[in-house]
């Protein structure tokens, strides 16, 4: 199993020195056929390691080209794995003089960095007329021909956004975000539509995996519809081959089934499990399920919510733990945070969810709360046990994100609101930040948004600054009829605040519905983080540091302009050397929509990754900041 790898918390993709980055090639490189050379024993062949200019570690999936008047002759690729991580031999080589080529791509035209070239010192050149050629001789090997590469070259030409590599063409894809992940060499992206069917991709080539795309197991009749993200956790095991996991939930299509179920990773069904309905709400799970140990025995369980007003946890056998489901009293639209606190035994479970006028208790007196709340919920004696719940006096869609601010181990959750409550109360205009063990608020916090914040928060360097970065609507007046059109702005605001709840920086986007949430990561070359947010108007990136937009955006002119994003793009290191890729689905409710993979216009730096990768951080959806 490669690609992959399990910390205490769960579920975390390799760090991405693992893949070489892919940045724009200077020359292409076609390398469909070489010199055919007869008798092993007649010829030679070159060896060395590829290092980073930057990191000094060896670089894997680096092509190594041997060049013959400055056409194609050999090539090789640096090894992924210790010790031998970054060295590379081409075999098969004539007698004769040759420049070594280091490139991002060994076959056909496509995105790469800049080729360098061997010219006898510790750092590559970057024109072939500085190379210094290389003498093999008749059946000889050459050994130590090693150089340091820079990979920070971009992608496209200066200011603009890179075309895509492909594109795949679904059914109508409204919230379900894609989940991206790398197993066994592929890297995949799973997403949902609104017809029921999840698909799950190459992101490589944009071809469905075998045994995809799959339909819900809808009875005969009824309607699937998928508003959740898929997760994917390892359910038979971390030496088996991932599962994939979602729920079926719908605002847009009516009487959608309520329901689970998990595949394996070749499509084949694992389990369904169905949910209830309250009465006097929708029957679904809109819950995003995440895949972490709520009961700290080491396996991998499944957690969501539900309209059914229930707090679920399965086996990975797909059945119910002991002592769920638990019953919250009331609607549950937000995805769970799962967050081992300190001294616990398994994870803790973050939830916001809906309160009409529950009596809960606390601190051991009764309280009543109407709109929603925040909470914490830990598994103990067989069953799950509220910590604290923090009553806010709207409901809580939005779902939690966990990590810390600044130099300080405590952790915090960071949370935004719903709009279910009309007129708008106070806290509709809210993001929230507690402190996790106690849910008492961070010093500065609440901060006032601009109205309903219903996307998820993402923490991490923004700019060069630790930052909580949320998109809200802009309403003008306390109804959600005021807050699109025709009786409200076309309008989101995305936001980057400081720990302290300054405003650093914030835009106003064209498009409503702010569904989406933000996605962290290095836009520009550098080590801290970019934004990447969508609305009903495209899809903006956003500089970290200053909140201008960037690659030739406008607020008019977006990336793939119209193509509604109501959910989080997410971004991922391509398997076999093709680099850095955003992956975006789009369309909306009501329409066909389409899968699509861009590279990143300018290269990740070795050792550097992005704060926020996708929705809910990480493919088993822990919400969890790394």
């Amino acid at each position: 199993m490669t690609g992959l790898e399990h910390n205490g918390r769960g579920f975390r993709q390799l760090a991405p020195f693992r893949l070489a980055p892919v940045l724009l090639m200077g020359m292409i490189v076609f390398l469909a056929s070489f010199v055919s050379v007869a008798g092993a024993q007649s010829t030679g062949s070159i060896t060395g390691t590829v290092t980073s200019t930057t990191s000094g570690a060896g670089l894997p999936g680096v092509c190594v080209i041997a060049l013959s008047d400055g056409a194609p002759v050999g090539h090789g690729e640096t090894q992924s794995k210790s010790p031998l991580l970054g060295s590379y031999t081409i075999k098969g080589l004539a007698a004769g003089s040759y420049e070594i080529e280091f490139s991002s791509r060994c076959t056909g035209a496509g995105s790469g960095f800049s080729p360098q070239y061997y010219d006898a010192t510790a750092i590559a050149a970057t024109d072939l007329t500085s190379a210094t050629p290389v003498t093999v001789g008749l059946g000889a090997t050459v050994s130590g021909i090693s150089a340091a590469v820079d990979v920070t070259y971009i992608v496209a030409p200066p200011g603009h956004w890179p075309e895509p590599s492909w594109t795949e063409h679904t059914g109508p894809i409204a919230q379900s975000s894609p989940t991206v992940a790398t197993y066994d060499g592929t890297t995949f992206a799973a997403v949902g539509s609104e017809n029921g069917d999840v698909y799950v991709i190459d992101v490589a080539t944009g071809k469905d995996l075998p045994g995809w795309p799959r339909h819900l197991a809808a009875p005969s009749g009824e309607n699937a519809a998928i508003e959740s993200s898929p997760a994917v956790g390892f359910l038979n095991g971390r030496s088996q081959a991932p599962s994939i996991i979602v729920g079926s939930g719908s605002t847009w299509v009516p009487n959608a089934i309520g329901e689970v179920e998990a595949f394996s990773f070749d499509g084949k069904p694992q389990w369904v499990f169905h949910v209830g309905q309250a009465t006097g709400t929708a029957i679904g799970v809109i819950s995003s399920p995440a895949v972490g140990d709520v009961t700290g025995d080491g396996q991998q369980d499944v957690v969501f919510g539900s309209w059914d007003h229930d707090i679920y946890a399965l086996t990975p056998s797909g059945r119910l733990l002991p002592g769920f489901p638990f019953d919250n009293a009331d609607t549950i639209w937000s995805s769970p945070a799962l967050f081992h606190m300190p001294g616990t035994k398994g994870e803790d479970v973050f939830f916001g969810s809906d309160a009409s006028g529950i009596i809960y208790e606390q601190g051991g007196t009764q309280h009543t709360c109407k709109g929603g709340f925040i909470g914490d919920y830990r598994y103990e004696n067989h069953a799950l046990v509220p910590i604290w719940r923090d009553c806010e006096n709207q409901t809580i869609w939005s779902s939690p994100a966990v990590g810390t601010f600044g130099d300080a181990s405590e952790p915090v959750v960071v949370i935004g609101t719903g709009f279910y409550e009309q007129p708008f109360p106070s806290d509709t205009d809210r993001v929230f930040a507690v402190y996790a063990d106690n849910g008492e608020a961070v010093p500065g916090w609440p901060v006032t948004t601009s109205g309903p914040t219903y996307g998820s928060p993402a923490i991490g360097d923004v700019g060069g600054h630790e930052a909580v970065v949320d998109t809200s609507w802009v309403c003008s007046a306390p109804h959600v009829a005021n807050c699109l059109p025709p009786g409200g702005p076309n309008t989101s605001k995305v936001t980057a605040w400081g720990i302290t709840g300054k405003v650093l920086w914030s835009d106003d986007l064209v498009g409503g519905e702010a569904f989406s949430s933000p996605v962290l990561t290095p836009l520009q070359g550098e080590t801290s983080n970019d934004v990447l947010i969508g609305t009903t108007n495209g899809l903006y990136p956003i500089s970290g540091s200053t909140g201008a937009l960037l690659d030739d955006t406008t607020n008019e002119a977006t990336i793939n302009m119209t193509c509604e994003v109501l959910n989080s793009v997410a971004v991922v290191n391509v398997a076999g050397g093709q680099g850095w890729h955003v992956v975006e689905a789009c369309g909306g409710p009501a329409r066909a929509s389409e899968i699509t993979s861009y590279p990143l216009p300018v290269a990740i730096p070795i050792g550097a990754k992005p704060a926020w990768p996708m929705f809910r951080e990480s493919p088993d959806h822990d919400g969890v900041a790394s």
